[in-house]
């Protein structure tokens, strides 16, 4: 028998309703202090705290807004991670994924943080909506639809509220949102893009005027919604449409761009409103495109992604490798980010297939953008990148190697302000920009080049020697 051992009977209440629809068997408890937990059932505590001492043999869901909190060996640990506010609805899109989970769960601790590491690259913690990597993930399996349609939604004068109301109000409105969302257009593919901006994927034939048409009918439910509750009132909703009909030669990556381009032509109308993309709004100012090579730069790379502006694109080049260091923290960074970001999965198994593909792409942006305006940015520390430049220089297309967001500099960079500053061999010079692009503060600095060379004088002459690249607490460079 699977029991529930709930925090709040409003709360069971609710669960036993939905249990009821879903013909799911299971018993519901109050937990209370003194609880007797039935050692040979299969048993849940769902609470707003983990605790010190977690009893054996359950299985923790938590009510938090904050799952950044826990600890790699806590998430081992907890089963699931429900946000808050939680809406009825919400509560019936996360119950329903639970009851899921339970009739396919493992009993492998190893493989279940793992499944726990992918299900929060996949679900946006706040809304229950996929994720921005997950709706890449979703469009993939539908690249051969003849059809499809993309929305993409965003809430006008949202940080006020953040800033009157406080975040938590701001949450609520964007968990009242998503629910909203998925209950109007239940045939979509429905995601957080990140900060106030949602994203509908519709597949299958609809023309743009019945889709404009829903999607005006959609916003009018949510303004009644915002005007209803006191914190939300100065809310309402911008949206842009775009469409591939029969088997136009359109990625998922150009429907993005265009609807985000409607989407900016809606804001500059007046916001309130819903636009559906033609080529004649498209903007000629100077767009940045940033490919970055994940599995070479890892998060270090991501440094300043927020300062990087809304009009720009983002693309991640990664393979199934990856998924490990997606962490909880590195998505929510994602999530907040400001500019269009796009992820590009690799099969690996030849060598140097990220590098090929991630080059290849580069040839197709610069084929597609003749005329515009752009600039182009490969974040790596792999200098073969490097042969990239000279070859796009001869056709009048300038390329950068950086190390991050904040353009800071490349390994190869690196390794020539290294190089300047100590005589030493090449390997040796490498290594030393390998910890210096891996580590950020002073001591964690210190610590590796005493580990690396295990000579304590020439560490330290070596770090004396670098600390011109060093500023305050973390390198210059990086």
């Amino acid at each position: 028998m699977i029991n529930f051992y709930v925090n709040g009977q409003k709360l069971i209440d609710i669960l036993k309703n939905f249990a009821q629809s879903e013909n799911f068997t299971c018993n519901f408890h109050s937990l209370k202090a003194g609880a007797r937990i039935n050692s040979h059932d299969e048993n849940f505590i769902i609470t707003h705290k983990f605790p010190a001492q977690p009893v054996s043999g359950v299985k923790y869901i938590l009510c938090t807004n904050s799952p950044n909190e826990f600890t790699s060996k806590q998430l081992q640990e907890i089963f699931d991670i429900w946000p808050l506010p939680l809406t009825p609805g919400l509560l019936q899109f996360f119950f329903h994924g639970l009851i899921i989970k339970i009739k396919s769960a493992t009993h492998s601790e190893a493989s279940k943080y793992h499944k726990r590491l992918l299900e929060m690259a996949q679900q946006d913690y706040l809304t229950g909506l996929a994720t921005r990597w997950y709706l890449h993930e979703y469009a993939e399996t539908k690249r051969d639809e003849k059809d499809l349609t993309c929305i993409y939604f965003d809430l006008d004068n949202f940080k006020l509220i953040n800033d009157t109301y406080g975040h938590q109000e701001g949450d609520r409105a964007l968990a009242a949102t998503g629910e909203m969302m998925q209950r109007e257009f239940p045939e979509g593919f429905c995601a957080r893009m990140g900060g106030d901006e949602f994203m509908i994927v519709i597949p299958g034939k609809i023309s743009a005027q019945q889709i404009e048409a829903r999607v005006n009918s959609f916003m009018k439910v949510l303004l009644e919604y915002y005007t209803s509750v006191k914190t939300m009132k100065s809310l309402s909703v911008s949206a842009g449409i775009s469409q591939k009909i029969d088997g136009e030669d359109k990625s998922i990556d150009q429907l993005i761009h265009e609807s985000d381009i409607a989407l900016y032509e809606a804001k500059n109308s007046g916001r309130a409103c819903c636009r559906v993309y033609a080529a004649s709004m498209e903007r000629k100012e100077n767009v940045n495109y940033y490919l970055v090579d994940y599995e070479n730069v890892k998060s270090h790379g991501f440094t300043g992604i927020q300062s990087v502006k809304g009009k720009n694109f983002i693309y991640i080049f990664y393979s199934k490798n990856a998924l490990g260091n997606f962490t909880f923290d590195f998505i929510k960074t994602l999530n907040e980010a400001n500019a269009k970001i796009f992820f590009r999965k690799v099969e690996v198994g030849e060598k140097n297939a990220l590098d090929f593909q991630l080059s290849s792409f580069l040839g197709e942006l610069i084929t597609e953008n003749d005329g515009k305006p752009c600039n182009y940015y490969i974040i790596s520390y792999d200098k073969g990148f490097n042969s990239l430049i000279p070859f796009w220089a001869e056709r009048n297309i300038k390329i950068e190697i950086i190390a991050d967001f904040a353009g800071n500099a490349s390994i190869n960079e690196l390794r020539q302000k290294i190089s300047e500053l100590l005589t030493s061999d090449d390997e040796s010079i490498s290594d030393i920009a390998e910890i210096l692009s891996s580590f950020k503060t002073k001591m964690e600095i210190n610590n590796a080049l005493n580990k690396k060379f295990k000579d304590a004088a020439k560490a330290g002459e070596i770090y004396r020697k670098i600390k011109p690249l060093i500023s305050g607490k973390t390198p210059q460079v990086l």
